[in-house]
């Protein structure tokens, strides 16, 4: 096998052929099928758009759901109580240190 090749050999000839016009074609296709597309006498197109929209909707909100576990009767009450005895076993030094954190937040205080 021949270890030097020489690119600038190969020229700059298209190793393939397409048909005369066959790009023109291509876009008048896409740009006719936009176009039934977005015709408003059409109603089936755009229920199905609707219908697509809804459904990722729908989707999205059971997956919300079922992630952060927003069901009507689940509350948590005890969650402050539980930050505020962890925050009491803390010393005092850490108390304020976090405290003076919390103060100087640049996002909290805009």
């Amino acid at each position: 096998m021949k270890k030097d090749f020489d690119f600038n050999s190969i020229g700059k000839r298209m190793p393939y052929t397409a048909p005369e016009g066959f790009l023109d074609d291509i876009e008048n296709n896409v740009w006719e099928t936009i176009r039934n597309e977005t015709i408003p006498s059409k109603p089936k197109k755009s229920y199905r758009l609707w219908y697509s929209i809804s459904g990722g909707l729908v989707a999205a909100s059971v997956a919300l759901l079922l992630v952060f576990n927003f069901s009507p009767g689940h509350h948590k009450t005890d969650d402050f109580e539980k930050f505020e005895q962890a925050f009491s076993r803390l010393s005092s030094a850490d108390q304020n240190y976090l405290f003076t954190v919390y103060q100087n937040d640049l996002f909290i205080n805009e």
